[in-house]
């Protein structure tokens, strides 16, 4: 595939199975064997295969149903395609750390996708989670924390 349809499949995804929730279209844009890779996912099961995609697509809805995602910028060259992209919702639902807060949060990250036999193969990112979690009310702001006296052994 040219670059450019990588690109069309990857904002495809961005659209359709993310934003509009066309959960069964992660069928045709995954590989079978697709695999994310994330150090800071507080998700212990390893996603794997189109139905990881769309396990982990449901359990962020049902804590954001308003979730939204934006690509704020997408590169494209050869088999690769890097995405930094913005997601948007408001906590309604049972999230990894509590029960709803009804606040409105806002997460920054950054993908790498390697593509093959035009699917999506693999990806590697690093989302602002920390400050996700802080928006939420599940961790402290840094000015809180600044403000807390320091522990006295």
């Amino acid at each position: 595939m040219s670059e450019a349809e990588n690109r069309a499949l990857f904002e495809r995804y961005f659209d359709q199975v993310a934003n509009k929730d066309n959960l069964d279209l992660a069928d045709e844009i995954f590989a079978t064997d697709y695999q994310h890779h994330d150090p800071a996912n507080p998700d212990p099961r390893p996603m794997i295969g189109a139905q990881a995609v769309k396990d982990h697509l449901t359990s962020l809805k049902s804590a954001f149903p308003d979730l939204i995602f934006d690509i704020d910028d997408i590169v494209a060259e050869g088999d690769s395609i890097v995405v930094r992209w913005t997601a948007r919702g408001t906590n309604t639902g049972d999230y990894r750390r509590g029960g709803a807060t009804n606040k409105h949060g806002t997460m920054r990250a950054f993908l790498l996708w390697r593509l093959t036999g035009g699917r999506l193969a693999e990806s590697w990112g690093m989302a602002d989670r920390f400050q996700f979690l802080q928006q939420l009310g599940f961790v402290p702001s840094d000015d809180e924390l600044a403000a807390r006296p320091p522990k006295r052994d």
